[in-house]
């Protein structure tokens, strides 16, 4: 039986053999590659995980009390790098 994204249904009693199709047919399906090709598997990759954060440069510094202007733009400047990393922009 192949995989079937519906199942279990919401409040239904769990069944053994249901259950036993419905992973033997994610095996079936991780087995052949998903159906996917390494293109699509690529590209999926690329534009729906975070990218990384090793192109965000390192912010160390010292904080005052209470921080100047230029210290809470580096500060929002850093994160803007850091979201727009996560989101591939």
């Amino acid at each position: 039986m192949p995989f079937d994204p519906t199942l279990p249904k919401e409040n239904t009693p769990l069944d053994a053999a249901q259950m036993r199709d419905q992973l033997n047919g994610l095996a079936d399906m991780i087995g052949s590659g998903g159906g996917i090709s390494q293109h699509q598997l690529d590209d999926a990759i690329a534009t729906q995980t975070a990218g990384p954060l090793s192109n965000v440069p390192a912010f160390i510094t010292d904080i005052s009390d209470p921080p100047t202007k230029e210290q809470v733009q580096g500060i929002a400047t850093v994160l803007a790098l850091v979201v727009a990393q996560l989101q591939r922009q």
